[in-house]
């Protein structure tokens, strides 16, 4: 490809998203004389350029296009439908212009329907019929056609230069010969300079159009799309002609820098920047004062000059803010809907690189606010809203960070349609769903191949999307929050670095190595050996109380599973680091906090990329290379993502729900921290003295009711103390058994909120009440304990498939009927599961959660079925219920039963098998028979 068309290409490009973009405007302001003249400068720019490099399909292409603009410059109504369809022509060259950057050739083709489309609207803005297409053949004369201003306005200013003597037009000529023209260097030389004057003027004319469209006001104000009979903004002319005389002042400063270039210099910045860092530490230990000055003075000259090249990458987001107009047009014509586009912070500036990574995400958003946010006129005018509905999107530095907000004032989120989805998905049960916030069911939206349209459309429903939202922006050191209120709108804020090539970062240490911790993600640090602060143990899991804050902590060194230095002793000061990652707040801890510096971040290795607790590597100042923390990674590693949706997956007392205030049973029980109990879970509080608890067989017992029931201790460190003893009597499953306690502190009434999923048996999860952790104790564990060995069956032990995708609920029954003989195997989804079928079986029994993440419950066991599976099939539930029952007959199903309804559940599953048994003996009998 010729320096010539790649010039035409990248000049281009530029011109036509400018005149896509200004189209879009002149339709909201159809006085705008300046506008409509910019637009078909550019147009006429791109066709004659066409025309002398003999690319006939783009130059008949934009001649039509330019033609119905011109109408518009005459005074034609811009209409929807003849805005709409220069927009298809700005589309379609848009197409063919990509075709030829990658193949160098025009891509061979038919427009004329396109061209035809172009000529009914000039037929129709000129009064007439609309016309039959002219033969492409026929000479363009209007080619050269130009009003005698738009000469005056692409020529340079007057100059001796050899741009005086480019020809003002070239002669019109078919379209067929245009290619065989002979050209001198002469002629070439002058088109040259001729072209890059065009070049400047159409920058000029971008500058002033884009300074008059916001010049609504005295002050400064956010620019406003209206479509489909919004609002206008006024435009003074006056602001137009001033502001456009500045444009072309500052036009003239600007070049066209190549990319490669720029990273380039970017690089050596890059190296200099390490090489002043590592000066530095040479220096630290030396006392030579000679070497300070002209150090400093390096350090200053090696900042600012980052500062520079910084600046030289860095982009106004208006790049990607451009595309948006256009976009709200077309989706509010598709929807039939009346939507306003708001901008701010256009002009905030984001490096290059980064830009073309929130492009896509951003888009989307936007797309799905105008799509799933705003109403229609008639749904907002009954609310008492404005038939036009308002996207806004803002953009502003917020401490070293950009954040860019996506707001609309629609509907807000459908939270019972969020539900009913995660329930058909199989993401979460009714009962979970019942006990999580509303925050932490909007964030469902997030899931693969969620989403809540009625109807799949080219515009949305196919549930691919916010999933890649959230990826892409976590792949750069990003976060995505969401807030929502009903009948107001949601709003979607994006927290991204302002770079990924230079960034600030803690350097700290853990286990003798040193780690980069980038700033934008650090709250504070805080000491952790003064007493001021203080970190608990709970079910395994560390908890900070921070102030009036409990935060979820990890050890540094024990994620990354680094061993602990051979000298570090107990007392040895440690120091947390306080993060926030989203709506996400938690700490790690390190041994020391070494330094602050900016590092240049180089990208992982290929053989390191799958580690996801690192976003990359730097070289410190004394050469040493470090590995940088990726804080969604960390985030991660501590499973706080999951701590919430696994705690509500947890509690199924329906006793407890997550936000309403619940009578607990407040207690101590050990050494550890205090326990809490729903009061609707304990029959009777009884105090028993310890002359009548009983040892048999290592198991405690007391006389209840008349008959003997088994007591277990609600923490290992609980004992029978000597004089009277606090013991609950529970019955979760009709067969009451005893729970020894040190001492109850208080009953209460409070909003349990379980905030961190316990990984210990016998503890739901922790939580937070009155300002002190608690433990939220796990009732289903203890009866595994307290049940008699004969109970269990001892015959040759049967084998079940357990498929259940909550690792809790599956843990706790596979200890159960393993405890009662049977071999189990454990499955987490239907995929699994079916897996299973073929690797481990054969089974007696299958027990299936009606409610998994890839395909129902009663789906799975018809496939099952379908596949092969004879074997009996029994459906888990929070509850078997009349509905639940029916819905598994109706599957093929052998019964129903709840999780925590052990005896009904291994009486099933011991007739199932004997019924399954006997069948095969019957079969087998029938055909020794025969």
């Amino acid at each position: 490809m010729d320096e010539m068309l790649m010039e035409f290409l990248a000049e281009s490009a530029e011109q036509i998203e400018a005149a896509s973009a200004q189209i879009v405007a002149f339709e909201r302001n159809p006085d705008d004389a300046a506008l409509i003249s910019s637009i078909f400068r550019l147009v006429h720019t791109i066709k004659g350029t066409c025309g002398f490099l003999g690319l006939e399909r783009l130059q008949r292409l934009t001649h039509h296009a330019e033609s119905l603009i011109g109408c518009l410059r005459e005074g034609a109504t811009a209409t929807p439908d003849v805005v709409s369809a220069i927009l298809t022509a700005v589309d379609q060259v848009k197409v063919l212009l990509g075709d030829l950057e990658e193949t160098g050739q025009e891509p061979e083709g038919d427009d004329s329907e396109m061209i035809a489309l172009l000529e009914r609207q000039v037929a129709i803005c000129q009064g007439g019929e609309a016309a039959s297409a002219a033969p492409a053949e026929e000479p363009l004369a209007a080619v050269a056609e130009p009003e005698p201003e738009v000469v005056e306005e692409v020529m340079p200013e007057p100059e001796p230069e050899p741009v005086a003597s480019a020809p003002e037009e070239w002669p019109a000529e078919p379209v067929s010969e245009i290619p065989a023209r002979p050209a001198t260097q002469e002629t070439l030389d002058a088109l040259v300079a001729s072209l890059r004057a065009a070049k400047l003027d159409v920058r000029r004319e971008q500058s002033a159009s884009v300074k008059a469209e916001g010049a609504k006001a005295p002050e400064p104000a956010p620019a406003a799309l209206a479509v489909k009979g919004a609002p206008e903004a006024a435009h003074p002319s006056a602001a137009k002609a001033g502001e456009a005389s500045e444009g072309r002042a500052k036009g003239a400063d600007t070049i066209r820098i190549n990319l490669n270039t720029l990273e380039r210099i970017m690089n050596l910045v890059s190296e200099l920047v390490l090489t002043r860092n590592q000066l530095i530490e040479l220096t630290r230990h030396k006392e030579d004062e000679t070497l300070k000055s002209p150090l400093q003075r390096l350090s200053t000259m090696t900042t600012d000059l980052q500062d520079a090249v910084m600046r030289a990458r860095m982009q106004p987001v208006e790049r990607v803010f451009s595309n948006l107009p256009r976009m709200i047009r077309d989706l509010a014509n598709d929807l039939n809907k009346k939507i306003n586009l708001v901008t701010e912070g256009a002009d905030t500036e984001l490096d290059r690189q980064l830009i073309d990574l929130i492009r896509d995400p951003l888009t989307h958003l936007v797309r799905n606010c105008a799509d799933h946010g705003i109403e229609t006129p008639e749904e907002r005018l009954r609310v008492g809203k404005p038939a036009a509905g308002t996207v806004r999107v803002s953009a502003a530095h917020e401490a070293g960070q950009i954040t860019i907000e996506i707001a609309d004032d629609g509907r807000g989120l459908d939270i019972n349609k969020i539900k009913k989805k995660a329930i058909q998905l199989g993401v979460a049960s009714a009962q979970q769903l019942e006990r999580m916030s509303d925050e932490e069911i909007y964030r469902f939206i997030f899931a693969a191949g969620f989403s809540t349209a009625e109807k799949v459309t080219n515009v949305s429903g196919r549930g691919v999307g916010m999933d890649v939202v959230r990826e892409n922006i976590q792949a750069i050191g990003g976060s995505v929050a969401l807030t929502s209120t009903p009948g107001k709108g949601a709003k979607f804020a994006l927290k991204i670095p302002l770079t990924l090539a230079i960034a600030p970062a803690l350097i700290v240490e853990a286990s003798g190595q040193r780690f980069a911790l980038p700033q934008h993600s650090v709250v504070e640090a805080v000491g952790l050996n003064g007493g001021e602060h203080k970190i608990e143990l709970v079910q395994g899991s560390k908890i900070l109380q921070l102030r009036e804050a409990v935060l979820p902590i990890g050890s540094l060194a024990e994620l990354l599973h680094l061993a602990p230095p051979e000298n570090r002793t107990a007392e040895a000061e440690q120091l947390a680091v306080i993060m926030r990652v989203g709506a996400h707040a938690f700490g790690i801890t390190v041994d020391a906090v070494v330094d602050v510096q900016e590092i240049v971040v180089k990208p992982m290795g290929v053989s390191l990329s799958h580690l996801s607790s690192f976003s990359g590597h730097t070289i410190l100042g004394d050469g040493s290379v470090v590995l940088i923390l990726d804080p969604n990674g960390v985030c991660q590693a501590l499973g706080l993502e999951q701590s919430r949706e696994g705690s509500a997956a947890n509690v199924e007392s329906d006793a407890l729900r997550v936000g309403d205030r619940t009578r607990l049973v407040y207690f101590r029980a050990g050494t550890g921290v205090d326990k809490v109990l729903p009061l609707s879970n304990i029959a009777r509080i009884e105090t028993v003295s310890s002359e009548k608890i009983e040892f048999s067989n290592g198991m405690m017992l007391m006389q209840h009711q008349g008959r003997l029931m088994p007591i277990v201790a609600a923490a290992p460190d609980v004992m029978v103390r000597e004089g009277d003893n606090t013991v609950f009597v529970v019955s979760p499953d009709g067969e009451p058994f005893g729970l020894l306690i040190d001492a109850i502190v208080d009953i209460i009434e409070e909003k349990l909120d379980v905030e961190i999923a316990g990984d210990q048996p016998g503890i739901v999860g922790a939580a937070e009440i009155n300002g002190k952790v608690v433990e939220l104790l796990d009732i289903a564990h203890f009866i595994d304990i307290v049940r008699p060995q004969a109970e269990r069956p001892k015959d040759r032990k049967s084998r079940l498939l357990l498929i259940d995708d909550a690792a809790f609920f599956r843990d706790m029954l596979a200890s159960t009927l393993q405890a009662h003989g049977f071999e189990v195997v454990k499955a987490g989804s239907g995929a699994q599961g079916a897996s299973a079928l073929g690797h481990s079986g054969p089974f007696d029994a299958a027990l299936i959660d009606i409610e998994l993440p890839d395909v129902a419950g009663y789906e799975l066991a018809e496939r099952l079925r379908e596949a092969g599976a004879a074997f009996p099939m029994i459906a888990l539930a929070p509850y078997a219920t009349r509905e639940i029952l029916r819905a598994a007959a109706a599957a093929g199903m052998a019964g129903a039963v709840g999780k925590f309804q052990r005896t009904q559940m291994l009486d099933l599953i011991h007739a199932c098998i004997e019924q399954q048994n006997d069948m095969q003996d019957e079969v087998l009998f029938a055909g020794a028979a025969a």
